[in-house]
């Protein structure tokens, strides 16, 4: 009867479907598609799937097997477990296994059944507060959110009238025994919020108090069906839009999800405590995630929450930016008191996590002194050291001390050679200070770009092109280390040896060489040579934009003179061409006074975030 059914399923369900809700899958060829593996951490995809034979094969770590073997590998089910999932999505009937066997679709089963209990009893008292927070009675019910009434065995009554096992409810958590043996509903006069895990099945709960009880917040225990620390809430929510943007929103509080998906903002997903997991992060890279836009709460608590979260491996895997919520508020607040703009404002300027953590180390010292430089060496000292042979975030970190501290890298790099954790002395500190020829902020970021055009040779005309492209302002000055650079490909050709030793040849050149000297290639750990060029670029644009401000600037002020010296001669004048002068003075002060206001808006913006 099986073996039919395993046939009937195999027939109806398209292997593509099933492991493109898990991995972003794109085409490789006829009948081939390929991704991310997800049994493994890669950059480059090597899990290919044969969609018209039915089967998948990682080159990387040799995972393979067919859509029941994908399911029971990712989703840690049996075979029958397995079979009935799938058979009741192509509606094809599955006999009943062994007892032994579906003792987690059991759990889960017990889970489904609460969240229905939770959900019926969610009366007014509850509804009024959700939907005092600007929720509506759609989201409450799109996300199953329910009420535990004030009771302490209102849940256990219930599940046993239904044959649910006492012992089930023990190992969900859902039931509390203490030290006298009774037992009792852990969930009392609580929200509760269902969690569910990638293919929507609920695995766990989240309650809120309602009254002054204690803790705030309640989660259900770590069991055989709930790891906290591989779940995102509203990830099967999430999902699609997560996969179509390639970025994702992670905020803290189950309502702050609830009122960005209401809003539109439908890649947003909550994080079960106040860090991102490695785990969490690995799900949302095999969803091809790009970028992760952490918006925690905005208070102290909330930075160091951010903080703590990105210590951890995360930002190796994504392009984390850490995100301030407008006006000191929780995200919900934000976008229901109709600040959804600001927010989307405040994600677009969101700081790289990073250069987030640099400012914060940076605004607790003075960095003009030694001893305050040597504070801040102190505390980055374990990120600036890479963990990895190319390590993005060590490489990052240390373009940050060397650009704003005025280092030398090379006498940098010298003492953080030392595995040994240390304090930096004053000596040491001076010793780093630059000596080499100084470039002004677009020329050291030029150099940064020349050097990953040419970190990998065979790519330099391919990279070139796509900068000139990019750039195409940047390019013509006599003194820009592009210009130089394009036109030693073109008396050079394919020669890259002869195109380095020209550039290094230049002012610039001594950068560009230890910017060479510090990534590679290795097949375990690549450097993402696309990413670093597209950060240096996008840093380049903004100097450059930035630059041609101050230009238009001093333009501005060039004519506001010549206009104030004309109208001081303006006796000899007709009265219509000073009516002109004084209506072109007028606007030229009008614009100065709103860049200026512009300029003031933004140090007041970067000094409040530093004192925060």
């Amino acid at each position: 009867m099986n073996a039919d059914a395993k046939e009937q399923i195999r027939e109806r369900l398209p292997i593509a479907e099933v492991i493109g809700e898990v991995v972003s899958l794109k085409p490789a060829g006829r009948g081939r598609l390929k991704g991310l593996c997800p049994f493994h951490t890669e950059k480059t995809p090597s899990f290919h799937v044969q969609v018209d034979r039915g089967f998948y094969y990682c080159f990387g770590c040799h995972a393979k097997g067919d859509v029941f073997d994908f399911v029971m590998q990712t989703q840690s089910l049996s075979f029958g477990d397995t079979l009935r999932l799938l058979g009741a999505r192509v509606g094809v009937e599955v006999s009943a296994q062994a007892p032994e066997a579906g003792k987690r679709r059991d759990l889960l089963d017990v889970n489904k059944r609460a969240g229905a209990f939770f959900r019926s009893q969610l009366g007014s008292r509850a509804t009024d507060y959700l939907i005092g927070r600007g929720l509506t009675r759609e989201t409450i019910d799109a996300f199953e959110v329910g009420y535990a009434p004030d009771s302490w065995d209102a849940l256990l009554k219930h599940m046993l009238a239904k044959g649910v096992s006492e012992e089930d409810l023990v190992t969900l958590g859902l039931v509390i025994e203490n030290e006298r043996g009774r037992r009792y509903d852990r969930f009392r006069d609580r929200i509760v919020f269902p969690i569910k895990d990638a293919l929507g099945r609920v695995v766990g709960f989240s309650g809120r108090v309602l009254g002054d009880a204690t803790p705030k917040y309640l989660n259900s225990p770590e069991s055989e069906v709930f790891r906290k620390s591989e779940l995102l809430y509203g990830l099967d929510r999430a999902r699609t839009s997560i996969r179509e943007a390639g970025e994702v929103v992670v905020v803290e509080g189950y309502t702050d999800v609830m009122a960005l998906h209401q809003v539109g903002m439908t890649n947003a997903v909550a994080a079960l405590g106040a860090t991102l997991t490695t785990e969490q992060a690995d799900a949302l890279e095999r969803l091809d995630a790009r970028t992760v836009y952490l918006a925690f709460d905005s208070d102290e608590a909330g930075q160091r929450a951010i903080l703590s979260g990105l210590d951890q491996a995360v930002g190796r895997k994504l392009a984390v930016r850490a995100v301030t919520v407008p006006g000191g508020k929780d995200p919900a607040d934000a976008v229901l008191g109709g600040h959804t703009e600001e927010f989307r404002a405040a994600l677009a300027s969101g700081v790289s996590e990073v250069e987030f953590r640099f400012e914060r180390v940076l605004a607790r010292h003075d960095a003009s002194s030694l001893d305050g430089q040597a504070a801040i060496l102190l505390e980055l000292q374990d990120v600036l050291r890479p963990r990895t042979v190319f390590d993005p975030v060590s490489h990052e970190m240390r373009r940050l001390v060397v650009d704003r501290l005025r280092m030398d890298q090379r006498r940098l790099d010298d003492w953080l050679a030392s595995r040994e954790r240390r304090r930096v002395s004053q000596a040491e500190v001076r010793g780093m200070r630059q000596q080499r020829v100084e470039l002004d902020s677009v020329r050291r970021v030029e150099a940064e770009v020349v050097s990953l055009v040419l970190l990998e040779p065979r790519f330099m005309a391919e990279r070139l092109a796509e900068v000139e492209a990019m750039l195409p302002d940047v390019a013509v000055g006599d003194d820009s280390p592009l210009a130089h650079l394009s036109d030693a490909v073109r008396r050079h050709g394919d020669d890259p040896d002869a195109v380095l030793t020209d550039v290094t040849g230049r002012p610039e050149g001594a950068m560009v060489l230890e910017r060479l000297l510090g990534g590679g290639d290795d097949e375990e750990e690549r450097f993402d040579v696309d990413l670093q060029l597209t950060r240096a670029l996008s840093r380049l644009r903004e100097l450059l934009l930035e630059g041609r401000k101050e230009d238009t600037r001093a333009r501005l002020l060039r004519r506001r003179d010549e206009i104030s010296r004309m109208l001081a001669e303006g006796a000899s004048r007709e009265a219509e061409d000073l009516e002109g002068l004084y209506a072109e003075l007028k606007e030229i002060q009008g614009v100065l006074a709103a860049r200026e206001a512009e300029r003031r808006s933004r140090v007041r913006h970067v000094s409040g975030h530093r004192r925060r």
